[in-house]
């Protein structure tokens, strides 16, 4: 796991799962929870949760996962196994393997190549 200076990781009560041979870029963050906007409550951490409803879920960020500078990852987001998210992207949804994600709200651009695997099998046999 990478997480490069300047990340916001907020795992509070849920918390953030990091596979191997992930990484955070500069200033992206995770959120595992996230006030109701909907007007419905009240917002804000200073009044009392009866007043307030509070979305709570775990992130889980798989392997060869790379979220891009400046993104956003929402509360209850699987980031699957090879998923690529461009700079200054938000996710609201999980996503499917070994794609490059973009925008705000991120939608899938093309597919992501697997080549770093045999990368990773020949890094791996070197370490030993």
């Amino acid at each position: 796991v990478h997480i490069t200076p300047l990340c916001l990781v907020a795992g509070g009560e849920k918390g953030i799962v990091f596979d191997d041979f992930t990484t955070l870029a500069y200033q992206a963050q995770v959120f595992t929870q996230s006030d109701d906007y909907s007007g419905q409550t009240l917002v804000n951490s200073t009044v009392p949760k009866q007043y307030k409803k509070e979305y709570k879920s775990k992130v889980h960020i798989k392997r060869h996962s790379i979220v891009g500078a400046g993104s956003i990852i929402m509360p209850g987001v699987v980031l699957a196994e090879g998923t690529s998210i461009g700079a200054m992207s938000l996710v609201m949804k999980s996503t499917a393997p070994w794609f490059i994600y973009v925008g705000s709200p991120a939608k899938k651009l093309k597919k992501r190549s697997r080549n770093l695997l045999n990368i990773e099998r020949e890094y791996l046999l070197n370490e030993k």
